[in-house]
């Protein structure tokens, strides 16, 4: 009897149930509600691949038997969150004992420095990590509809769209977002920093464009605000910021109420150990964002600039070890 295999889209969703069993310590059944999965689609996972598990505790919550070299990872990760070597160790149900035995490229994970036990590898992951948010014009207005959400873009029905009035918001995405914070910590560390530093480097007036400010000039409030503001009369002297500049609209800026998302099918493990003796707090990673500004209208769509605009965001690992402070952080 051929064994049906379970779909792609329901393996993710249970491997993310299972990290979260593992990571935050929650039962099966609240841990397939919150990727929206059920608890039997998680116990025929494990059963198809011969994964071993127990129940323990007076909850009966399920836990993944594996060796000590199957738990290298869940392992660094606790102890990167700031946990002790005997705490991550009794954590998965082992010892430290058992661990300090644990290699990875033919060197311990872990060693004595003093009395205390230390990491010697630290976990990096990669995400896709997209912020994303609405605008205001001159008068102080919000552009667009704002209904429909840019990861629905590719989904939405277009009835359900106007042909006149469009949804207008900005996006930066990360496809290869470096990290030593997984999936469920990195946008809440990141996000932030990510929207002030688009605020600096595209609101900020230091371009020119004679032609462009010659057309804002037409409208008298706004000939009015640029001398009122210091920016001057002569269109060619007048500096514009880069949000302006692509989308061709006067005093546009940001609106605080900015959103971010994460890839939950991608940096559910690390894709390298990195040796803490290079993972000192200098150690930079700079991920390249892809920025634009998504008009959507009824039959059509726009993308404003149609090329991209590179984001580099830089951050340091002692960035990341600052928000290791939000470990007891909960998405529920």
């Amino acid at each position: 009897m051929m064994v049906r295999l379970q779909p792609a889209d329901v393996v993710a969703r249970v491997e993310q149930a299972l990290m979260l069993m593992e990571k935050m310590g929650w039962g099966v059944d609240k841990a397939a509600k919150f990727v929206k999965t059920d608890r039997r689609s998680v116990y025929r996972y494990l059963a198809l691949r011969g994964i071993k598990w127990k129940k323990k505790g007076n909850l009966n919550q399920v836990v993944i038997l594996k060796p000590p070299t199957a738990k290298k990872i869940p392992f660094l990760h606790e102890m990167s969150k700031g946990v002790s070597a005997t705490r991550a160790a009794k954590n998965l149900n082992t010892t430290v004992r058992s661990m300090r035995k644990v290699t990875h490229d033919g060197k311990p994970i872990i060693s004595k420095v003093g009395r205390k036990w230390v990491a010697d590898f630290i976990p990096v992951y990669r995400h896709r990590l997209v912020v994303y948010g609405t605008m205001s014009g001159f008068t102080g207005k919000t552009l667009g509809r704002n209904k429909t959400a840019p990861h629905e873009v590719d989904s939405v029905q277009d009835e359900k769209l106007d042909k006149d009035y469009a949804d207008i918001w900005w996006q930066v995405d990360f496809d290869n977002f470096r990290s030593t914070l997984d999936t469920l910590q990195v946008g809440e560390c990141h996000a932030q920093q990510i929207f002030d530093l688009l605020k600096e480097k595209l609101e900020t007036p230091k371009l020119n464009n004679q032609v462009l400010v010659t057309s804002f000039q037409t409208d008298p409030r706004i000939n009015l605000d640029l001398v009122a503001t210091g920016r001057g009369s002569i269109a060619a002297d007048v500096e514009i910021s880069e949000l302006e500049n692509l989308f061709g609209r006067y005093d546009l800026t940001f609106d605080d109420d900015y959103q971010w998302g994460v890839d939950d099918s991608m940096g559910l493990e690390p894709i390298s150990l990195m040796p803490t003796s290079k993972a000192n707090p200098k150690k930079y990673f700079q991920p390249k964002g892809k920025f634009q500004v998504i008009v959507l209208k009824k039959g059509r769509v726009d993308y404003y600039p149609q090329t991209p605009l590179p984001i580099y965001y830089r951050f340091t690992v002692a960035d990341e070890d600052e928000c290791r402070n939000l470990s007891d952080y909960r998405p529920l």
